[in-house]
């Protein structure tokens, strides 16, 4: 049976519109119905947000570069992929009382900065520390920087470094959630940080050697092992920029 979309008007034939897209089956609005629009257009459940997270935690090289090479309609999208996570991140955290891994790094770089520079308060670090996600996603195109630099030569852009890394970042929000979890039945949360850092640096190491998989393992380390060192440049020049003008004052 032929109807006209509810939406533009335009007669369909099937189950979506040939002129906007929207579904022929249109259902007056309860709550069931209500909660799968929410799911779907806000978090985008429906979408590729379970089945990115297995993908990524059994074969995450693998699946950064089938995205790449265009299968993507099952997958959560990189950058929305960071923010959710990274969000998830902040709650768990806040729920356990547990500060995260920023929040960590800038106080002592705060107290750094305030011994040998008398300055009461960074405002910019301060910020920084309080706006996890949005942070997160400031460094990943620092680090995907320094990653392309490393892996100059085997054919990958520095958008496609961004893809990359932002899917690694968002994955490892995750390793961190459970850290935070975990960190509640140990005494020293020192330790625990500790073991959430090296989690990440070998899935790291897992995900590259996965990603580029033509190369020898041990090169694929190395160059990686070279992007943590040229992104600790990096960081450390942007931050620079960051605290001097605060000094000057």
């Amino acid at each position: 049976m032929r109807m006209n979309c509810k939406n533009c008007g335009n007669e369909i034939e099937g189950k979506f519109c040939s002129n906007c897209g929207q579904s022929a089956k249109v259902d007056k609005l309860n709550l069931q119905s209500f909660l799968s629009e929410l799911a779907d257009n806000v978090f985008q459940i429906n979408k590729g947000l379970f089945f990115t997270i297995k993908e990524l935690s059994l074969k995450p090289g693998h699946t950064i570069r089938n995205f790449l090479e265009g299968k993507r309609k099952n997958h959560f999208k990189p950058i929305a992929y960071v923010f959710l996570l990274s969000t998830i991140y902040i709650l768990v955290s806040k729920f356990f009382d547990s500060p995260t891994l920023i929040e960590d790094f800038f106080a002592g770089a705060s107290d750094n900065v305030q011994e040998e520079g008398s300055v009461e308060k960074l405002p910019i670090i301060e910020w920084l520390s309080n706006n996890y996600a949005y942070t997160t996603l400031l460094l990943i195109p620092i680090f995907s920087l320094a990653s392309f630099l490393s892996f100059l030569g085997l054919k990958r852009n520095y958008l496609e470094h961004i893809v990359l890394n932002s899917y690694i970042t968002g994955h490892q929000a995750i390793l961190y959630s459970f850290s935070a979890l975990v960190g509640q039945f140990f005494e020293h949360n020192g330790i625990n940080v500790l073991i959430a850092f090296l989690t990440t640096v070998l899935f790291n190491i897992w995900t590259f050697i996965q990603f580029f998989n033509n190369e020898k393992k041990i090169l694929v380390i190395a160059r990686l092992l070279l992007t943590y060192l040229l992104f600790y440049i990096l960081f450390s020049i942007a931050l620079a920029a960051i605290i001097i003008p605060f000094l000057e004052k």
